[in-house]
């Protein structure tokens, strides 16, 4: 697949990556539409570390949510090279104050770990959160936020957007004064959350 991919060729290949994994997926779980597109996108952009997943999760994950998954064409040509390259955040201080939050708001689902490093990694992205994760609109990230953080969802009573909520609480709830997600600063609709804010 070539580096540069036009929007409709990347799109065909998000949804067939996505569906091969679902064809795997174990029946009626919650979750598995999520990690199939947050998969198979990064697949798309031959970049599994843009799922956020760190190796050795996302092999917990395939096992966990598609078993038979890492026999694929895909996986099998990209698990490796991932393995051997590793995870890296280039914010580790944003990364780790919203792991803090989100698991101090956690539900009991086994798979809540891992959806919290998928959204930690994503907001260092500069995109609305739910067009970073692949879904089809802000109510799905309320949807996914809901199942496995429904007390933090509760706390967004003013309906900010979901990545400027999540970081204002994430360095709230580490004593610190609100600050704008990393891929905020570039984002389309900055003006929009934020106005004339300064965000350091």
């Amino acid at each position: 697949m070539d580096a540069v991919l036009t929007a409709a060729p990347l799109a065909r290949d998000i949804d067939a990556l996505t569906g091969s994994l679902l064809e795997q997926a174990a029946p009626d779980h919650p979750d598995a539409r999520f990690f199939a597109t947050v998969i198979g996108k990064s697949l798309a952009y031959r970049d599994l570390a843009r799922t956020g997943l760190s190796p050795a999760e996302l092999v917990e994950v395939l096992a966990n949510l598609f078993p038979g998954a890492q026999a694929g064409a895909g996986l099998r040509a990209q698990l490796p090279a991932y393995a051997a390259r590793g995870l890296a955040s280039p914010q580790p201080d944003f990364t780790r104050r919203l792991r803090v939050l989100l698991d101090a708001c956690s539900g009991q689902a086994m798979t809540t770990a891992w959806v919290t490093s998928v959204l930690a990694h994503a907001c260092l992205r500069p995109d609305h959160l739910w067009r970073d994760l692949g879904l089809s609109g802000r109510e799905d990230v309320t949807a996914l936020l809901t199942r496995h953080y429904p007390g933090l969802v509760a706390r967004n009573s003013r309906n900010l957007r979901w990545k400027r909520f999540l970081a204002y609480s994430a360095f709230q709830h580490a004593g610190l004064p609100p600050q704008a997600a990393p891929g905020c600063g570039t984002c389309e609709d900055h003006a929009f959350c934020y106005g004339n804010q300064r965000e350091r």
